[in-house]
């Protein structure tokens, strides 16, 4: 079960949308690419988007497919309602993540403390301190989500065990994050892909709040995902 959790957990990595604008006839390079992350973050204060999920699993010749909405608040409030599969729910209140199983036989909820600056632990939000936090380079352009992006490789520069690589497909228009595919610890593949982002979108923090059913199962587990923040 706790490795059902990280798999999950782990995958859905990060996803925010990034606005740039580089200067007239200057091609886009890494860092720029980096900085326009950084000033898009700056300026929002929430989001709300659509997101599929998909999970490889190499050894088990097995694949699985979520999908639903992704609710952000800064500085770290973060919540996930799945269509597919239908009930599933993951809350991060700003002291724990939740991650709640409805379609057990036995609900389900898994519980772990949000950790600090954890910095390079994936998170639900790519932005803050991206050059600080991130070396790379651009790998060239490929189409993603229908619109033809910048594709990044993104190297932790404090190191992690969480992924063992790390793309992002950037709009080269807007400079939106179109998806983020990794290869976890375990040799796993996760690849999230956000549509119909809508930034400073209107949320009340009550809707970051998540209180256990009386019928579900409560586990404890370690930090699925370091800090949640930038």
């Amino acid at each position: 079960m706790m490795n059902y959790f990280r798999l999950h957990m782990f995958s859905l990595l990060l996803g925010l949308t990034v606005m740039y604008t580089p200067v007239a006839g200057r091609a886009a390079d890494f860092q720029s690419v980096l900085a326009g992350i950084d000033r898009y973050y700056e300026s929002i204060v929430s989001l709300r988007a659509s997101f599929t999920q998909v999970v490889e699993v190499p050894a088990l010749e097995k694949s699985d497919n979520f999908g639903g909405t992704l609710y952000f608040l800064k500085p770290n409030l973060i919540r996930l309602e799945y269509r597919k599969p239908e009930g599933q729910l993951m809350v991060a209140d700003g002291t724990n993540w939740w991650f709640y199983m409805p379609q057990q036989d036995i609900p389900q909820v898994l519980r772990a403390p949000m950790q600090g600056d954890g910095g390079d632990a994936p998170v639900y939000v790519l932005g803050g301190r991206m050059a600080e936090r991130f070396g790379g380079h651009l790998l060239g352009t490929e189409p993603r989500g229908g619109a033809e992006c910048h594709l990044l490789e993104l190297e932790p520069r404090s190191g992690n065990s969480y992924y063992r690589s790390l793309r992002a497909w950037v709009d080269k228009l807007t400079f939106a994050t179109r998806a983020i595919r990794y290869e976890d610890e375990t040799g796993n593949f996760n690849t999230f892909d956000l549509d119909d982002i809508k930034p400073d979108t209107s949320l009340s923090p009550e809707l970051f709040r998540f209180t256990p059913p009386d019928n579900a199962q409560v586990l404890e587990a370690g930090s699925p995902a370091g800090s949640a923040g930038p």
